[in-house]
């Protein structure tokens, strides 16, 4: 079941949300680092109050199986087009669920509820050196539209 999600599910949230951010100090040692254990459970909670953020979760046998955090981009400039756009923050699914079928709901989730909001595109940023997660977003359709280039000095 994918469903809004609530305060009751911060525990099981921000324990994905740790294996997540994992991950990217994996990848990306250098830029990222692991942060208190009591800074996922904060985090999760200023997400689920935002107004901003939309925090849904995909839920298997009563636990917390993935989650997603959208938001809504609206632009028009005189030299733009008016746009709608989704924006997908993260999106993480709990180890023991992955290639099971949980991310791919919820991107699927996400696309109906952007139709729904009548936007034009749903986006998502994502590390180069992340295989595992570029190759589920090119399988579910999503193609490279700018780079980000970085260029170290130290």
């Amino acid at each position: 079941m994918i469903r809004k999600a609530k305060m009751s599910d911060i525990p099981q949230l921000a324990e994905i949300y740790k294996q997540l951010h994992s991950i990217h100090c994996e990848i990306r040692s250098d830029y990222y680092k692991m942060p208190s254990e009591d800074f996922f459970t904060t985090d999760m909670e200023k997400l689920l109050n935002s107004e901003e953020i939309t925090v849904i979760v995909s839920e298997c046998n009563s636990e917390i199986a993935g989650y997603t955090l959208i938001y809504f981009i609206e632009k028009g400039e005189p030299v733009n087009y008016n746009l709608r756009k989704c924006h997908i923050e993260q999106l993480a699914v709990n180890e023991k669920y992955r290639r099971k079928g949980i991310g791919t709901g919820l991107i699927t989730y996400i696309k109906k509820l952007a139709a729904e909001k009548e936007c034009q595109s749903v986006e998502l940023g994502v590390w180069c050196e992340n295989n595992n997660a570029v190759e589920f977003y090119s399988e579910m359709g999503f193609v490279p539209r700018t780079y980000t280039m970085e260029m170290k000095i130290l």
